[in-house]
Parts: structure tokens; C-alpha cells; sequence
């Protein structure tokens, strides 16, 4: 992982749970280990499917153990959500172009949320208060100042953006419902979707049948929508800030 504890110890936060001191005691287990444990069980299971109860057995331990780390499940899941961000890389080039490094941030924020898909939704339900998180945020809000974006503008452009990637992820890593679709693999619910498009009656959905045809392999490769929508984005950013200069 790399992140904020290669740049300089984080700021204290009032709200965040410190490290307990384990100087003299007994504890066989680190703060660390149970984070990184409870994320690999989410990144199995999913958020549903995760439970203390669960952890204790996967790490061997009690509840006195996991509760001398950790207030509760709650508190766990914050603390995991935000190790999640560490692995967010923020070593880019500042030579580079302002929106190469801005894309750059966006692909590097999503391919982080990809690896731990479960937790993209956490980052809509709950306070992004953890030093990792805000790290990231305090260095996209510093690109998007770079660029020239300033005060209204300056929140707009940043919820847009964090806005389209998370939800980029929750959409590709949905879970579909309803009829014949248990058990299915991702693959083959593509199939059965396009199967059903290229079923219907021409005269009444020209468009829909024609959709999967003319697009063609390259509109369905993973991640093209994204890098499609992402340039468009940026496109419209740019002629915000050229259009503001202009005024």
C-alpha cells in the first residue's frame, strides 16, 4: 500500500480513534491486523455477510480482543473504509498537464474503489472523516485549484467528479435481480441481457435492437464508458474555466 504514512505523520483528528497503546500488555492482535482482516472478509462476503462474530473466527480471537481495539462494528467499518484510501497513490507527475493529472486522480480513486467494490457505497452513507480519506480529497481539491477553479465552482467541480467515479463503481459492480439471474456469473447475465435486446421486435425498438450491432466489442470493453464519460467531464471543466476566464 502506499499513501499517507509515506508522507509525513497525518494530522491528529479529535474524532478519529487513536491507537491504543500496547506497551506492557498481552493483546496478541494489532489495530493493523483486525483492519486488514475485516477488510479482507468485506472483500469476500460483502458488508452484509461481514460480522464481529466472523472476524473472531477467522483471526482466532474473542470479542475482549476485538473490543479492546475497536468501540464496536461501526467504529471497524469506519477505520476500514479509510484504510481503503491509503491505497489511493498520489505520487503524480507535477510537471504534468493539469488534466492528465486530474484523469490520472480519477482512475486511480476508482481503481482503488474496484478493488474493494463493497465499500463504494459507504463513501455516499457515511462521514468521510478518516486521515486517508481526507487526504485524497485535500489533494483533488488542490488539482482543481491548480486549474483555476475558486470558491462555488471550486465544491461543484469536486462533487461532480467524486460523484461520477464512485458511482462509475457501484454501477459496474451492482448485483442484478428478478428472473433467472441466481447463480449467474457476470458474464453470463451480459449475454442474457444482449439476447433479450437482440429479441425484440425491430418495428417497435429500432434503436434498442440496433444498439449491441453497431457498437461493436470496443463500446463493451471494461472501463470504456468510464474513461468516455471521465474525457466528456473534463471536456465540459475545461470550457467552464476558459469560459470564467473569458468573463
Amino acid at each position: 500500500m502506499t499513501g499517507s504514512r509515506s508522507g509525513g505523520k497525518p494530522a491528529r483528528l479529535g474524532w478519529w480513534p487513536e491507537v491504543r497503546d500496547r506497551s506492557g500488555d498481552r493483546q496478541p492482535l494489532t489495530r493493523d491486523q483486525i483492519v486488514a482482516a475485516a477488510m479482507n472478509l468485506i472483500d469476500a462476503e460483502g458488508l452484509e455477510g461481514f460480522s464481529m462474530r466472523k472476524l473472531g473466527q477467522e483471526l482466532g480471537a474473542g470479542a475482549t480482543t476485538l473490543y479492546w481495539h475497536v468501540k464496536d462494528k461501526d467504529q471497524l467499518i469506519d477505520l476500514v473504509l479509510d484504510e481503503s484510501a491509503l491505497e489511493v497513490r498520489l505520487d503524480d507527475d507535477a510537471a504534468a498537464p493539469w488534466r492528465d493529472r486530474l484523469a490520472g486522480l480519477a482512475r486511480e480513486i476508482r481503481a482503488g474503489l474496484k478493488r474493494h467494490h463493497h465499500l463504494a457505497p459507504l463513501y455516499g452513507a457515511r462521514i468521510p472523516a478518516g486521515p486517508n480519506t481526507l487526504r485524497v480529497m485535500e489533494h483533488l481539491l488542490a488539482l482543481l485549484r491548480a486549474g483555476g477553479y475558486q470558491r462555488d465552482k471550486l465544491m461543484l467541480a469536486f462533487a461532480s467528479l467524486t460523484n461520477y467515479v464512485i458511482g462509475s463503481v457501484i454501477m459496474d459492480n451492482r448485483a442484478l435481480s428478478g428472473p433467472d439471474t441466481e447463480g449467474k456469473s457476470r458474464e453470463e447475465l451480459q449475454a442474457m441481457y444482449l439476447a433479450i435486446l437482440a429479441s425484440l421486435p425491430a418495428d417497435v425498438y429500432p434503436n434498442l435492437v440496433r444498439l449491441i450491432p453497431e457498437a461493436g466489442p470496443a463500446a463493451l470493453a471494461e472501463d470504456t464508458d468510464f474513461e468516455y464519460g471521465l474525457q466528456r467531464m473534463l471536456d465540459g471543466m475545461e470550457a467552464d474555466l476558459i469560459r470564467s476566464d473569458g468573463a
